[in-house]
């Protein structure tokens, strides 16, 4: 994934697209800065995943702050896309609903005790694939 973001930049630069150029130039500095602060190792998609979920946190937390003082949000929503094209298809909620149900079927008590489990077994499952705020709702909720 690595690789085809440092592809994009490379043609973001050619066709002078500096939205682009410039987010992921800043990104791809941000992943390999944090995989050399980690004992000087190999990038791997967990670092890719940690930094695009921050700077897509970052960037819509920003859109909110503008919107409130009515500043323009266009370039911080082309930034978002930008992000988008390179995390993985987020589940509807209807898809972490069933999910977090066949995985709530299978305890042996139905209890907010259970709540770590099922987080756990979700993260292993579909890391980077949902919202997780949303899915602690919906576990909190199944779980009661």
């Amino acid at each position: 994934m690595l690789e085809q973001m440092k592809k994009d930049n490379l043609n973001a630069r050619k066709e002078k697209d500096t939205t682009t150029s410039n987010l992921l130039s800043v990104l791809i500095a941000e992943i390999e800065k944090g995989a050399k602060d980690d004992g000087n190792r190999e990038v791997n998609n967990k670092d890719i995943l940690a930094a695009l979920k921050k700077f897509s946190k970052g960037a819509k937390e920003s859109i909110t702050a503008l919107e409130k003082a009515g500043r323009d949000t266009s370039q911080i929503k082309q930034e978002i896309e930008i992000l988008e094209r390179y995390l993985p298809k987020q589940m509807s909620e209807a898809e972490l609903r069933k999910a977090i149900a066949t995985m709530v079927e299978g305890l042996p008590e139905k209890s907010p005790k259970m709540m770590g489990k099922i987080m756990g077994e979700l993260k292993a499952k579909y890391e980077g694939s949902y919202d997780g705020k949303m899915a602690s709702q919906i576990a909190k909720e199944l779980l009661s």
